[in-house]
């Protein structure tokens, strides 16, 4: 009988990740009951424990495929590895998973059992997006970057209560099954009224127009097994000067771009080792007045090497760049390398070092005014937390998220990552820019909405004007409703059941 229930709950799980971006079926969260109701029934906590790994292995291992890709594209053998994260990564991922539903089969009410899952398995979402380096990826409050209106919801709630609320809609229908009509009124009532304030902050909250900035977003959609090639960068380069400097018919004849975006590492080297090619390129591309801002690498230090953006001023030169803080990894460091055999052919010989503080670009514009950026790099923007920090801290007046997406493919890992971006803009009420070497470069405004894209594997450019922000109570509050949530629900979870006719003590 377990291996029936373990097994439908795997499917259970995977029909629900569709769910998430890109895919949006939104209905299939409803899958979600069927491991619920299991947690009903079951007779022991181990039992528990499996139902919960079962279900969220099926909602890793499919929304997480794309992971591997990048061992296909890096080549050398290390196909080898693609069952570690084909099939390892999503089965640890699970773990906590099964330990959420492990604590909610724990009391001996039905009604507490179903009630203390959502609560329990948000919970068990947040460990997993803060403990060792934090992997917050595909976290159920990912699928409110479905549409406008649920983005809206994000403004006020965040990610994690999101969490809570998805996970709420996905259990139900085992809420109405096990006749708890009043608890089920309840949520249905209050995600009826997130729904209606997700609408309202959209249209009565729009945001300003600013100065008009007119922003460039170069995605060069190089290969990514020619990136590094250095008898192929001066071509990448002047492709990329060209591209920054080539007129369009989005704009006036006698108006210019403000602010040129190049991608992660748009040079491809040590912009601090090669300061003459460098500052021979990005002048050319800047037409000797626009600012640019680029990734690249940098090396402060001998031995030393960072993930960096700078900004390029015809006027003032080279800003002081920005370290990457938050490093990848098995990407751009390996954990554990002294302990872990044969790292350096996962990893390489030598790791990145992380930033050791946010340091915001400073663009000035040609008017005389000044743009404060907050720098984001890869995957530092799906850190929900993290991001708020830095906005609250250095107030900017745009994030510009650079990075390459060419490792992962035509895949739905760069759609994912795109939403994770709408999500913080939605949640902050502050616009992204997103530039790509390719993935999908986009223009995102201060409600999450992508106003301009340009897809995976074409090379182009994107002209856009920069909009202003909006006021979000999740900026200001951050996880205080999340956490009001897991209390509401333990509450009423743990005292209900005491309080009705729910005699039905397993």
């Amino acid at each position: 009988m377990i291996k029936h229930r373990v097994l439908f709950s795997f499917i259970s799980g995977l029909i629900a990740s569709f769910a998430l971006p890109p895919h949006g079926f939104v209905l299939g969260l409803l899958a979600l009951s069927w491991p619920a109701l299991q947690i009903v029934h079951v007779k022991s906590v181990g039992h528990g424990f499996l139902i919960g790994c079962a279900t969220g292995f099926g909602w890793f291992v499919y929304s997480l495929f794309w992971i591997s890709h990048a061992f296909i594209v890096s080549g050398g053998g290390h196909e080898i590895l693609i069952p570690f994260s084909a099939i390892g990564l999503p089965l640890f991922l699970s773990l906590f998973w099964g330990i959420a539903f492990a604590i909610s089969s724990m009391p001996r009410a039905r009604l507490s059992r179903l009630l203390l899952l959502p609560a329990l398995l948000s919970l068990a979402e947040y460990t997993r997006g803060h403990i060792l380096t934090g992997f917050p990826w595909n976290a159920p409050g990912m699928v409110l970057a479905h549409s406008e209106i649920t983005l809206g919801i994000v403004s006020y709630i965040g990610l994690w209560a999101g969490s809570v609320l998805i996970l709420c809609v996905g259990v139900l229908p085992a809420l109405v099954l096990q006749n708890a009509r009043v608890i089920s009124s309840v949520i249905s009532f209050v995600i009826i009224g997130l729904f209606a304030l997700g609408a309202d902050h959209i249209h009565r909250n729009n945001p300003d127009d600013g100065e008009h900035y007119t922003v460039r977003l170069i995605q060069p959609n190089i290969d990514q097994n020619d990136k590094w090639d250095a008898g192929k960068r001066r071509d990448h380069l002047t492709e990329m000067m060209t591209m920054s400097r080539q007129p369009t018919a989005a704009l006036s004849k006698d108006k210019d771009v403000d602010l040129i975006v190049w991608p992660e590492t748009g040079f491809a080297g040590f912009y601090d080792r090669e300061r003459g090619l460098f500052n021979a390129i990005v002048q050319a591309a800047s037409s000797g007045k626009t600012p640019i801002v680029t990734g690249t690498l940098s090396s402060p230090k001998n031995g030393d090497f960072f993930n960096s953006a700078v900004v390029y001023d015809p006027q003032s030169g080279v800003s002081a760049p920005y370290h990457k803080r938050h490093l990848v990894p098995f990407g751009e460091y390996a954990p554990l390398r002294d302990y872990i055999p044969y790292i350096d052919v996962i990893a390489g010989p030598a790791d990145f070092l992380p930033g050791q503080e946010i340091k915001p670009l400073k663009i000035s514009m040609q008017n005389g005014q000044d743009i404060i950026t907050l720098p984001l790099i890869c995957y530092e923007i799906i850190f929900p937390n993290k991001v708020r920090q830095d906005v609250n801290t250095i107030n900017p007046d745009v994030i510009i998220n650079l990075t390459n997406d060419a490792w992962f493919g035509d895949t739905i890992g760069p759609k994912q990552h795109l939403a994770m971006a709408q999500l913080r803009a939605a949640e902050l009420g502050i616009p992204v820019i997103r530039v790509a070497n390719t993935g999908i470069s986009a223009m995102i405004d201060a409600h999450g909405k992508v106003t301009h894209s340009l897809d995976y594997g074409f090379k182009g450019i994107i002209d856009a004007n920069l909009g202003g922000q909006v006021k979000t109570y999740y900026s200001t509050l951050g996880e205080f409703i999340f956490g009001l949530m897991l209390m509401m629900i333990f509450f009423i979870g743990l005292t209900m059941p005491l309080l009705t006719r729910d005699h039905d003590w397993m």
